[in-house]
């Protein structure tokens, strides 16, 4: 059974004042951190977060206590990490990753992968792309990494053309040529399906459609498909913790346990939707 979470019911205001707080608790609270407790941060409305609480579970019968805390935005998971609030979040791919860090000076280990979503062009009035008409407006994610994701595809689509090479870096700012005229509207990707009734179209994760219920995660009008796995989502932890035995072995639950693989099956509804992208490498390597 979930515990409700305290941020996940407070504005990007009040958990910033939430986890500035927390920095001021005493060190006497700190010790009270055992070595085979984990604290896991996830984002709120995304298809993994019942996976995590499944592994949760089976870790506590290993003994491993497993405290798991949801959060609202794609900001705060990272700042709790750096700040040693948390010892690990899971929400995020690794090219995210590399731009909250070059944008906020960052210092996160991305320790191991996991599942990995497709992109979609997502709408309620058109059943093909090249049926976009002119003139329309597309809302697609404000952060730099998804949202040149979301450009790729549309130039996958046909709709739009950006610079050769530029990959998941371009901006709304770098298209090259527009010839629909298409508009843009910049929302934070969790909030993207909430759009999905008001423009011709919306650039967003299976996962998000689906937690939404806007419509079926598998009706894209396009899937952007990645076969590097650059896209999957990664475990992330402070470098102090690369080497952490009670982590290690959270995540190695998580990655072999049919419960898991079931709680995910059961979230996204079609295997199609979604790959297992640790069972193209090595088992994690468990610390003695």
């Amino acid at each position: 059974m979930r515990i409700p979470s305290l941020t996940a019911h407070l504005s990007f205001a009040q958990a910033k004042k939430y986890w500035l707080a927390s920095l001021l608790l005493p060190l006497a609270a700190a010790s009270q951190v055992h070595a085979d407790d984990v604290r896991i941060g996830v984002v709120s409305n995304g298809l993994i977060v019942d996976s995590v609480y499944v592994a949760a579970d089976l870790a506590k019968e290993q003994g491993i206590n497993v405290e798991v805390t949801e959060f609202s935005d794609w900001v705060l998971p990272n700042t709790a990490v750096l700040n040693k609030d948390i010892d690990i979040n899971y929400f995020q791919h690794e090219p995210f990753l590399t731009n909250a860090e070059e944008e906020r000076g960052f210092d996160l280990t991305p320790l191991a992968y996991g599942v990995e979503g497709l992109m979609g062009i997502y709408s309620k009035d058109f059943e093909k792309a090249e049926d976009i008409p002119a003139g329309s407006t597309i809302a697609v994610a404000d952060d730099p990494v998804n949202q040149g994701r979301g450009l790729m595809l549309l130039e996958q689509a046909g709709l739009i053309t950006l610079p050769e090479g530029i990959g998941y870096h371009a901006s709304l700012y770098d298209i090259e040529d527009n010839p629909l005229d298409l508009s843009f509207v910049e929302l934070p990707g969790p909030q993207l399906p909430r759009a999905f009734e008001d423009v011709a179209a919306i650039l967003s994760y299976p996962h998000y459609i689906k937690s939404s219920g806007v419509t079926d995660p598998a009706d894209a009008l396009l899937f952007h498909r990645d076969d590097t796995h650059s896209f999957a989502l990664r475990f992330v932890v402070h470098p102090d913790n690369e080497d952490n035995t009670a982590i290690r072995q959270f995540i190695s639950i998580y990655h072999q346990a049919p419960e898991v693989k079931t709680s995910l099956e059961e979230a996204f509804g079609d295997s199609s939707l979604y790959q297992l992208a640790w069972e193209d490498f090595p088992p994690l390597e468990l610390s003695e």
